[in-house]
């Protein structure tokens, strides 16, 4: 089987049956779901190994390819008696339980920043605003992490996504669906992470100020002037200019400002500033 060339595993059958038996580090992933499940993969082009009825591995192949991904290979699974003969074949190849790999990664400017500051650094239990959350994935890594979360986005289609993802993580995420331009959407009172991932309105530039709370932070990732050479986003609107943020932020300390290049050539910022504490 060629699994060591695939990027993850996935299971495509019932979760009675994926916890019964499973192939080590594999991600369950019920194949009549995974269109809306796209967010708990790996970004386009990766790699996957299927295991599943055979109907619903040519359904997810179909799907997946559509998307941009590969499928490396699959083994057909109608019973659950199928598995168990691969397993007695190849010892060590099958596990049982509910541990279910995670293919999705959260934004790594986010992750660098949790890695410098931990929960227990602050006095409270941080809390964080999530503007233009999409799929929910760094909302639910901020709440694996220990933070208390929120999360806004205006298409109730990808907040079902974000909702799934955090349940399947067990991960609790309080998800607001509203338009961002619009009054009564931006929450209440302060928090101490206030970010944009891959989302841009400068409009929203002077509350970000007041939603931070003293000594809170900014944090802001998204492309950067030039992107629009290679293709998308189009629009200046959604192009951030050179230490535009910083100009914006002047009286907080800036921590992050740089512009770093994806594989496809686009520029992305990277920004994270601190609020002075009173």
């Amino acid at each position: 089987m060629l699994l060591s060339k695939a990027d993850g595993i996935l299971d495509l059958r019932t979760w009675e049956d994926y916890k019964a038996a499973h192939i080590v580090d594999s991600t369950w992933m019920p194949w009549d779901e995974l269109g809306e499940a796209l967010n708990e993969l790996p970004a386009a082009p990766a790699t996957f190994f299927l295991v599943g009825a055979f109907e619903a591995i040519e359904l997810s192949s179909v799907l997946l390819d559509a998307k941009g991904y590969k499928v490396s290979g699959s083994l057909i699974v109608n019973q659950q008696e199928d598995l168990q003969a691969w397993g007695a074949k190849l010892p060590g190849l099958l596990t049982s339980g509910n541990d279910s790999k995670r293919l999705w990664s959260p934004n790594p400017l986010l992750q660098e920043f949790v890695a410098k500051h931990p929960v227990d650094a602050f006095a409270q239990r941080p809390q964080a605003l999530d503007l233009g959350c999409g799929g929910g994935r760094d909302a639910v890594f901020l709440a694996k992490a220990g933070w208390q979360v929120i999360g806004i986005d205006d298409q109730a289609r990808v907040l079902k996504r974000a909702k799934q993802l955090a349940q399947r993580n067990g991960a609790s995420v309080k998800f607001k669906c509203c338009d961002l331009k619009k009054a009564g959407c931006l929450p209440q009172g302060t928090f101490d992470l206030v970010m944009m991932v891959r989302f841009l309105n400068r409009e929203l530039f002077a509350a970000l100020r007041e939603l931070v709370a003293p000594g809170g932070f900014v944090m802001v990732h998204t492309f950067a002037e030039g992107a629009d050479a290679f293709g998308s986003p189009k629009n200046p609107e959604h192009l951030l200019k050179a230490a535009e943020l910083a100009e914006v932020f002047a009286d907080f300390s800036v921590i992050v400002d740089k512009i770093d290049t994806l594989a496809d050539g686009r520029p992305v910022a990277s920004f994270i500033a601190q609020k002075p504490a009173e």
